[in-house]
């Protein structure tokens, strides 16, 4: 069937990417060798359709695949999830093979070179989406996918493998912001058998301890294995999802968690997780099994997710490092039936099941009577403090919030590693309001003035950081000021007098000139620390890893003395 497969998937690139594949560089190659160039650049195209669900156009513009490329055939930042896709693509004619570790040590190589920022070793196709590339780098929140996809049938080799792990493993050393993802011949035939436009999504599941709901509209509802809802994210991904919401956004804290209860206690996690709510045109339970309600199994038709994308995407990311664990787990699911719903009805659930009310684990610091003591001392001086979900801030002249004076905190401690903490994750200062850190940062021997003091620092250094940033923008070092800002406020704050932060008044003039001063310093500082301890690593992890921040911290000191 693989010759068959990719005749059939030959046939739908063809008619998809027809005059829209750049092809001017190599219209003076033979036809053999055009035809193999536009079905590969099509098929790194098409690799990234199928997981985003963005236009042909956008896709086909995401190519860059030519001379001096790097080995990276494809670039793409989605905005939305904040995933910067780099793909790396192969025709396989004969459907057999898959990529050589030599193809894949090219490809790393690139990478290795794009995320440092080196854009004058690839080609103008690169340099002309620089701005793109910048703007993923740039946010601390992106995660980057190696996406390998091949016409080949055969898996990729233990060595190529390896290759990847090892990778990783070097890259992902504070937390994991780069992963992996192949595409076979086998997933790109699915993804193809689905179309450019999403078709009717049809599936027979297999409902576990089911009930429904016959008024005033027909849904069922029940227990469904993790393992068939990652089936259903491997054969249709992006389609899979209601185009109005978000897709699975990635490695975000909220989808760790996800991953860590999947991982380590499957048995429970029906009982941690909300569920997954779908629409579908119809649903019907076939007869076998009767009316027991034990289990049952139903054909629904067109099916889309609203609710539950981070579930149904980190589940499919669980089940295929841990498949035995994740196997025993099951989830609530609801079928809702649009059969005999008003019009609109369909958009309506959608964004209620998106909006409604969910509790943060910000909102427990409210249960701390520290947080209110702080907030009434602020009030008397006319200072508005809001730790509560819903209160706001009416003018940033008068007033901030919890994460500001959490930020703040941080990084005027004399632990660096609270920095580290909160750039990694901010909610982790306040996980639980018993333990440090949040004991550490927020205690009675905190006052409220005392506090707004060193908010008003944090933001002169944050002014004085952008404006630095500005000032490097065509440098790139200048990702170590954007990943390294909580860091460099840290030194900062660790280098001023300390009648600057013993005394509650405006800063002076004088002392936002030092600030500044002692901003600049800092950031000159550790951009040579870097450099001398760690000139090849990747910006955005590296202000996350709390072993290496201990080391640039140490070596800061000496050079800020």
């Amino acid at each position: 069937m693989s010759i068959i497969h990719i005749r059939q998937i030959t046939a739908f690139l063809e008619q998809v990417f027809d005059d829209k594949i750049n092809m001017k560089d190599w219209s003076k190659k033979s036809a053999e060798s055009q035809q193999v160039t536009f079905l590969s650049r099509s098929l790194a195209a098409f690799s990234i359709m199928h997981l985003t669900g963005i236009s042909v156009e956008e896709s086909a513009n995401a190519v860059v695949d030519g001379g001096k490329d790097n080995g990276i055939d494809a670039v793409y930042y989605h905005k939305s999830s904040r995933i910067f896709y780099l793909v790396q693509s192969k025709w396989k004619q004969n459907g057999s093979g898959s990529f050589s570790r030599s193809d894949l040590q090219k490809f790393l190589q690139g990478v290795k070179d794009l995320i440092s920022a080196k854009f004058e070793r690839f080609n103008k196709k690169i340099q002309d989406k620089i701005d793109e590339v910048d703007e993923a780098l740039n946010n601390s929140e992106t995660k980057i996918l190696l996406l390998l996809s091949y016409t080949g049938q055969d898996a990729i080799s233990s060595d190529v493998k390896q290759d990847l792990d090892d990778f990783l493993k070097e890259y992902n050393d504070a937390t994991d912001v780069i992963f992996t993802k192949v595409l076979d011949q086998k997933s790109i035939y699915y993804a193809v058998a689905q179309g450019t436009k999403a078709l009717p999504i049809d599936v027979e599941v297999m409902l576990y301890e089911w009930g429904q709901t016959r008024e005033p509209y027909q849904s069922f509802y029940g227990q469904i294995t993790v393992s068939e809802l990652a089936d259903w994210w491997e054969k249709y991904n992006a389609n899979l999802f209601a185009p109005n919401i978000r897709t699975y956004l990635g490695e975000t804290g909220v989808n760790n968690g996800i991953f860590e209860t999947l991982k380590e206690s499957p048995h429970n996690f029906w009982y941690y997780n909300n569920g997954i709510t779908a629409l579908c045109s119809s649903i019907r339970k076939k007869l076998i099994g009767g009316a027991n309600r034990d289990s049952g199994v139903f054909e629904c038709k067109d099916i889309r997710i609203v609710n539950g994308a981070q579930t149904v995407g980190t589940a499919a990311r669980a089940f295929s490092l841990y498949p035995d664990s994740v196997q025993q787990a099951k989830v609530f699911i609801r079928f809702i039936s649009l059969e005999n719903c008003p019009e609109n009805f369909d958009k309506e659930v959608t964004r209620s099941n998106n909006t409604q009310n969910k509790i943060d684990s910000r909102d427990f610091v409210a249960l701390d009577p520290e947080q209110e003591r702080i907030r009434n001392e602020l009030r008397l001086e006319g200072i508005t403090y809001v730790y509560k979900s819903g209160e706001i801030v009416h003018s940033k002249d008068k007033g901030f919030e919890i994460e500001e004076a959490a930020l703040a905190r941080a990084c005027s401690s004399v632990d660096v590693s609270y920095s580290v903490i909160a750039k990694g994750k901010i909610s982790r200062l306040w996980d639980d309001i018993e333990k440090v850190p949040y004991r550490a940062l927020f205690n009675g021997g905190l006052t409220g003035p005392s506090l707004w003091k060193i908010v008003k620092i944090m933001r002169a250094i944050g002014q004085e950081l952008d404006n630095l940033k500005e000032d490097r923008k065509k440098d790139k070092d200048h990702y170590y000021i954007v990943h390294g800002n909580l860091f460099i406020t840290h030194l900062v704050f660790y280098s001023l007098p300390n009648r600057i932060l013993s005394n509650f008044d405006n800063l002076q003039e004088d002392e936002l000139k030092l600030i500044k001063r002692k901003t600049s310093q800092s950031v000159d500082v550790l951009i040579s620390a870097v450099h001398t301890l760690f000139p090849d690593t990747y910006a955005a992890n590296l202000f996350k890893n709390l072993k290496k921040c201990k080391e640039l911290h140490d070596l800061c000191l000496q050079l800020l003395k």
